[in-house]
């Protein structure tokens, strides 16, 4: 299995080959159409995710010493970052999640899509993915 660093790293390199930043955009929403739907019954006050300007539920469990991530947002461009989070870090080991530098916004076009609330929503994903990770890694 690729590492978060591995597969963020092809991430990158798929968003730059799409070209200019519109069709990095595009790149994301194609990411959005391929985030599952989260389950009605998930989508409870308690996982949603607080700094985000969407509406962005977030339900992290463990699967044998690994998160697994399921998650959504009412916005499209959100539902792209949770599918790029989800290949990322779904089922890698709680030390590789608290390890990776989330970057691949400021490293592409993206980062003009991506306004300052957006990216506060979006490193408050990747710390609660993180410190999820966490308490893995100490039990």
């Amino acid at each position: 299995m690729a590492s978060p660093q591995q597969i963020q790293e092809r991430i990158i390199r798929e968003i730059e080959q799409t070209g200019d930043p519109f069709n990095q955009f595009e790149y994301l929403l194609t990411k959005a159409s391929q985030l599952d739907e989260m389950p009605e019954e998930r989508k409870h006050p308690d996982v949603l995710v607080k700094d985000c300007q969407s509406q962005v539920w977030l339900y992290l469990h463990n699967e044998g010493g690994r998160p697994i991530i399921e998650a959504d947002s009412d916005t499209l461009m959100i539902r792209g970052t949770i599918q790029i989070l989800k290949e990322m870090f779904d089922g890698q080991t709680p030390a590789d999640i608290i390890a990776c530098d989330v970057n691949y916004i400021q490293r592409t076009d993206l980062a003009y899509a991506f306004d300052s609330k957006r990216v506060a929503g979006q490193v408050a994903i990747v710390k609660r993915i993180k410190d999820f990770a966490q308490t893995l890694s100490t039990t």
